[in-house]
């Protein structure tokens, strides 16, 4: 296998994960959603570009097609965000996938707006952790830094999977209202490898 940061990196990880999706492995996971909402930054005036990026970087790790359109959708809901300052991307992202997809997501938005956040579980399955991201930020009220948090709160509340649900609605509700909304006791506790601090890591 190649070293990382070497050529060659990319091409082996999605040979890989193609390899256990082909398998029969389940390939469905939270990880890819929870990790690609930076994606949504790269092309803020290209949908299709942020979509087709989408695809490509949550395939590294999960080839499962239901984990690159979720991918899709929660990317597109980042860009939209940050461009218009709004949470309409997600749906908007619904018509950034196949035709005959976008029913099934459609549908899947629309339960989330409905019901609370521990509906959704077990939520390490990439659908229900969409699901459950999206109903702590749509079932929440408020606006600006009170929503940001208590977004957040309700996905951590959710229970199971809480790390990832929290992180895939911190990409969205960051997005959309900016670093100011993060309090300050959060950012001053954040910390990373080899002992960095806040600071730091900014």
């Amino acid at each position: 296998a190649p070293a990382r940061g070497a050529p060659g990196v990319a091409e082996a990880m999605l040979a890989a994960a193609h390899e256990r999706y082909d398998s029969g492995v389940p390939s469905a996971g939270n990880g890819s959603l929870m990790r690609t909402g930076p994606v949504g930054l790269c092309f803020l005036d290209d949908p299709q570009r942020t979509a087709e990026a989408a695809r490509l970087v949550g395939r590294l790790t999960h080839a499962d097609p239901l984990a690159e359109e979720a991918c899709v959708l929660w990317c597109e809901g980042v860009r939209h965000a940050v461009v218009e300052g709004g949470f309409e991307g997600v749906r908007a992202g619904v018509d950034l996938l196949p035709v005959d997809r976008r029913d099934h997501w459609a549908a899947r938005l629309a339960e989330a707006e409905q019901a609370p956040p521990h509906t959704f579980d077990p939520n390490g399955f990439v659908v229900t952790a969409l699901q459950a991201a999206w109903s702590a930020i749509t079932t929440t009220s408020g606006e600006g830094a009170e929503h940001f948090v208590a977004a957040l709160e309700n996905a951590v509340r959710a229970g199971d999977d809480t790390d990832t649900v929290a992180a895939i609605a911190g990409a969205l509700v960051g997005a959309r209202w900016g670093a100011s909304a993060v309090p300050e006791r959060w950012r001053s506790a954040v910390h990373g490898w080899p002992g960095l601090a806040a600071g730091d890591l900014e």
